[in-house]
Order: structure tokens, then C-alpha cells, then sequence
């Protein structure tokens, strides 16, 4: 008899990790043949801006597929294709994609290796426009007419249609933050110092994570191009671990507060509790929802504790993504929290948008006025006001909460 598919396959593997076998997600491909895109580039030279967006891939490392992502057209808000805090609670699903499948990802291969290499004309060119702060021009060259294909991914944004590139031509010099020209040029500083001081000097996190990208951070002899989704996860963790030795040292929070907040079938609700830093994450895959075949919810629960116990089942970017705006959170209000994040996906969310949703959406959400609760059996009785799953089910996973309902604290069953 043939083995029992595991139902919960998909949700485990989001169509990244191809646990079902298949070298290509049947799920993401029926998305794409859905939307019948047509062909409209009909030549392979293009003179067009680049918002500016930059994509590495990772397949076949450490030979990558690098370059820029470029907008077909040079009139309106060019920023818009790739900036996500211009998204959030504006654009729905359709319009994300409506965005981003115009969007050219205009590419060559490349070895990680040998970045330090001054040799590669394209590297040159394509850290230019990842340098710049502002929309930059330039004439693309292909070697065929880029293809209208549509991906999606867990983590990434939707990417357009796509072309190998021989030449760039920039059209106009970068403009390059002061600061930004500056670090890039100090190849004594470790990655880790110089997104420190990138981040509290205001650069963008989405700078910053292009700047990791093309292999601009860091000290010279470390210095290699970054696949994005591991570029997009290593800048969410690095600087929530340099907000977190700030955080250890803040009084705690005095409060019992819930935070709550919707956008594009995403529901996302936070528990801010008085107490050490610790920190859970539930992930609960509706019925109905993209991955989801069974009539069950998928739950993924991963915690980790004040003294440095992790579980960490089944990790991927989103839990950073939830982490590191919610430490943003608390080194702004100056206290330290045990926070539990629950993160709903219904039916709704029927495409997978990147991991930039949750981001904002934690940031957004502490723009929300909280629900203020007397104690923890307050909390557990208001949050079924929040999720679309009993409070028993969040109970019945959560080791925070099972933990905190004792009479004892959590680091002494440690």
C-alpha cells in the first residue's frame, strides 16, 4: 500500500523546500499559469529605472543568479515597485502583484568567490544602482527578449518577468547617502558594525539588506554576494540581537496588553507580558489557507527564553520577521516583555507576498491602541475576541503560556 501523504507537507515547505520531491511547487505553478501574463517587452534593449531593486538567487550556489530589478516605464512613483512601507494597508494582493509582475529582473550568473574580483563589468554597474538612494536609469541589454513569467515565494516578493543581461549602461550617476558612501568604503569594520550604525543613522532596513546583497558590508576579505532570502533573514536577525542587548538591560513592562491587526488574510495578535524577555511564535495555518489540504489548522510553534533556550522547529525567515520588529517595539518604549506572537493565515492570503508583510504589519501594529488586561487569565479570556482559533488551541501549544500560568517564573523550570 502507498504511504499517507503527510497533509501538513505544504505548510512545512511553503513551496521553497521541495519536500514533496517535485522540482517545482505544483501549488506556485497554478498561481502563475492563472494569470496569463503577456509579453510586454517586445525587444532586448530597454532603457528603464530601477526603483532601486537588486535580487540574488540561491540555486546553484555558489554560482548565483545576480542583478537588478527594473520598472518599464519612467513616469510615477518609481519607488512604489519596490518598497514595501509604501504597501502596507494600501495595496491589496492584487495590487502587489498587478506591481511586481511588471517589474524586469534583469539577471547574470555569477561565482560568490570571486566578488572581490574587479573584473566583472555587470558587478560593477549593479552595485551602483544598489548604492543609490533614489530611482536610477540605465540601458539594459539582453541577450534574448525577457520572458512574462510571474514566481512567487515564501519569503521574497512576487518577481516579474525576467532576462540574461551582457551590458549595462547607466544613464545617470547613484545618489549615495553620506553615510552609506562611507561605510562601504571601510573594509576594516565587521558586517555586524557597520549594520549597527547603518540602522541608527536611519538607513533604510531594505538599504541595508541591498547593500548585504551585492557583498558592500563587512570587512574586505569576508565581503560575498548574499542570496536575498538569506540576505532579507540575516539583517532581521542581526539587528534584533543588537536591539535585544539594549532590551536586556530595561525594566520590565508593567502592563498586560494585547495588540491586534488585519491586512491581506493575514491576522496578527501580540501578547505583551510583564516579565523577562522571552519571546514564542505560533504560526497557525487556517483551513483553506494556500498550504492547508486538511480540515485542521497547521500550527508551528517556536520559543526562545531570557536564558538562551531555543526550539527553533522548522524555522524560516518569518519567525525573524516577527521577532525583530516586535524588539524594535521595546527598545522604542525602553522596557523588556515576554511576548507571545500569534500569526493567523486564512483563505485570503491566497498567494504567498514575501516575508515584508509580516514585517510591517508587527511594525503597524504597535501603531494600534492595546487592549490593557489585569492579569494573564484576563488575557486568555480577550484574546478569543482576536483569533478565529479558540484561546484553548493556543493554550494547548504555547509552552509560554503553560509556563506562565504556574506560580512559578519561567527561567526556574530551567
Amino acid at each position: 500500500m502507498p504511504s499517507r501523504i503527510d497533509p501538513t507537507l505544504c505548510a512545512k515547505c511553503k513551496g521553497v523546500r521541495k519536500l514533496c520531491g517535485l522540482p517545482r511547487c505544483p501549488i506556485l505553478l497554478k498561481l502563475q499559469e492563472n494569470l496569463n501574463l503577456e509579453r510586454t517587452i517586445r525587444k532586448p534593449i530597454l532603457y528603464a529605472p530601477s526603483p532601486p531593486s537588486i535580487l540574488v538567487g540561491e540555486k546553484g550556489y555558489p554560482f548565483v543568479r545576480i542583478g537588478p530589478n527594473i520598472v518599464p516605464i519612467r513616469e510615477g512613483n518609481i519607488r512604489e515597485f519596490d518598497d514595501p512601507t509604501l504597501w502596507w494597508g494600501k495595496k491589496s494582493i492584487e495590487d502587489i502583484i498587478r506591481l511586481r509582475s511588471s517589474l524586469v529582473y534583469s539577471s547574470f550568473i555569477l561565482n560568490v568567490k570571486n566578488v572581490r574580483r574587479s573584473d566583472s563589468k555587470l558587478l560593477e554597474k549593479t552595485r551602483e544602482i544598489a548604492l543609490s538612494s533614489k530611482p536610477i536609469l540605465a540601458e539594459y541589454y539582453y541577450r534574448k527578449i525577457p520572458k512574462p513569467v510571474l514566481t512567487f515565494d515564501g519569503i521574497l516578493a512576487p518577481l516579474g518577468p525576467r532576462g540574461e543581461i551582457k551590458n549595462i549602461l547607466l544613464g545617470e550617476n547613484p545618489v549615495v547617502l553620506r553615510k552609506v558612501d562611507r561605510l562601504v568604503y571601510d573594509t576594516d569594520a565587521k558586517a555586524v558594525d557597520v549594520i549597527k550604525e547603518l540602522y541608527f543613522s536611519n538607513v533604510s532596513y531594505y538599504d541595508i539588506v541591498r547593500l548585504l546583497e551585492v557583498g558592500l558590508l563587512g570587512e574586505k576579505r569576508e565581503r560575498r554576494i548574499v542570496p536575498t532570502r538569506w540576505a532579507i533573514t540575516a539583517v532581521d536577525q542581526t539587528l534584533g540581537n543588537i536591539l535585544l542587548d539594549k532590551i536586556r538591560k530595561y525594566d520590565e513592562i508593567s502592563n498586560y496588553l494585547i495588540y491586534h491587526v488585519s491586512y491581506i488574510g493575514n491576522n496578527y495578535t501580540i501578547l505583551v507580558i510583564p516579565g523577562q524577555w522571552s519571546f514564542e511564535m505560533l504560526e497557525i495555518w487556517l483551513p483553506g489557507s494556500i498550504w492547508v489540504k486538511s480540515n485542521e489548522p497547521y500550527i508551528v510553534e517556536n520559543y526562545e527564553l531570557y536564558n538562551g533556550k531555543t526550539k527553533k522547529k522548522e524555522v524560516d525567515g518569518g519567525y525573524h520577521a516577527i521577532r525583530y520588529p516586535i524588539l524594535e517595539y521595546l527598545y522604542k518604549i525602553k522596557r523588556q516583555a515576554i511576548i507571545i506572537a500569534i500569526r493567523e493565515i486564512t483563505r485570503e492570503y491566497y498567494a504567498p507576498l514575501g516575508s515584508w508583510q509580516i514585517r510591517e504589519s508587527i511594525r503597524n501594529i504597535f501603531r494600534n491602541k492595546p487592549l490593557i488586561c489585569r492579569d494573564l487569565n484576563e488575557v486568555l479570556d480577550c484574546i478569543n475576541r482576536f483569533i478565529k482559533v479558540t484561546g484553548k488551541v493556543v493554550l494547548k501549544h504555547s509552552i509560554l503560556l503553560n509556563y506562565l500560568l504556574k506560580s512559578k517564573k519561567i527561567t526556574e523550570y530551567f
